[in-house]
């Protein structure tokens, strides 16, 4: 990593990846420093940008959700228009991410949605206002999501703990206090029990016992960072990939072997053009191209093709809709 981060450093964000909630104390005991210190380092992290905030990862598939995603290239696309499909698809309360790419797509757009109904509303509006700079249009189905911590943080060569989000639809039901309590620790997976409970005007004893039910039921999933990539000159690729001659065991020999690529942070399993996604957060494309080929010459067997992307910038993502935007 080019950013000055010592090893303490690695230490407390990887801790802060794997729960973003546990108290300094709690980090401290765990990376060998005091909570002042860790108080003081987190603090740093937030000043200079290196942690652009804390996020709660929420399980929508169990909640009734489904996901969709449109991948764009543009035509006759000046700036000032880019610009304006991203701030309508940012303040679009059905998207969950939206990011400018470099290479065969310029624009992705994730949406949460109750059915297919309400996505293609969502996709009429968008061609409503810029079907004239649309020259391709790809729609994908998102099925199911693991996340993988961030190993790279302390290239761990173990096996590494995935945290699956999707794979089925459920009718799971929320009232409307756990609802708010999603929308409020999306963007802020840090706030303080007595700040949500001052805000929905409960008691921190309700609010600790209600996260405690959704995070046993596996609605929240996750307490994580996110982490802005321009300040490790590391990038943010995407592999999109085609199979052929699939089959139960050979996914699984595949899945396994991509467990073990510290530098991969998202599978997404998909209906669609293609397959799977494949995220990378990684030091480089040479490093990416070198992995993509020895995935590619590994399963030829059942890797038809694969395209990529590299996002240069997430303009948006928020892991339930309707969220509260991140608080100062």
């Amino acid at each position: 990593m080019s950013l000055n981060l010592d090893l303490k450093d690695r230490k407390l964000l990887y801790q802060l990846d794997i729960d973003c909630r546990q108290t300094n104390s709690e980090i401290g005991k765990k990376v060998g420093l005091s909570k002042q210190v860790v108080d003081y380092r987190i603090k740093r992290f937030l000043k200079e940008g290196i942690i652009p905030r804390f996020a709660t990862v929420v399980d929508t598939y169990k909640l009734g959700f489904s996901k969709y995603k449109i991948y764009l290239s543009l035509e006759n696309a000046s700036k000032e228009v880019i610009k304006q499909m991203i701030d309508f698809l940012k303040s679009h309360d059905k998207t969950e991410w939206i990011a400018t790419c470099s290479g065969r797509w310029d624009i992705i757009a994730g949406y949460i949605v109750k059915d297919i109904y309400e996505f293609n509303d969502a996709v009429k509006e968008l061609d409503e206002k810029f079907s004239q700079h649309i020259s391709t249009r790809e729609i994908i189905v998102g099925l199911g999501v693991p996340h993988w911590r961030k190993e790279y943080l302390l290239n761990n060569k173990e096996p590494h703990k995935v945290i699956f989000q999707g794979g089925q639809r459920g009718n799971y039901k929320i009232d409307k206090t756990d609802e708010e309590i999603l929308k409020l620790l999306v963007n802020n997976a840090r706030m303080p029990l007595t700040e949500i409970a001052q805000r929905l005007k409960t008691t921190p004893r309700v609010i600790n016992y209600r996260i405690k039910i959704l995070k046993k039921d596996k609605i929240i999933l996750i307490n994580r960072i996110f982490l802005d990539l321009n300040k490790f000159n590391w990038i943010y690729c995407k592999a999109l990939l085609k199979f052929k001659n699939l089959t139960n065991q050979k996914y699984k020999q595949f899945f396994q072997y991509c467990n073990s690529i510290n530098d991969l942070t998202y599978m997404i399993n998909s209906i669609g053009s293609w397959d799977l996604e494949m995220d990378f957060e990684i030091e480089d494309f040479n490093k990416f191209n070198k992995i993509m080929l020895e995935i590619r010459d590994k399963f030829s067997d059942i890797i038809k093709h694969y395209d990529f992307v590299i996002v240069m910038n997430e303009d948006k993502l928020d892991y339930y809709p309707g969220c509260y935007s991140q608080f100062k």
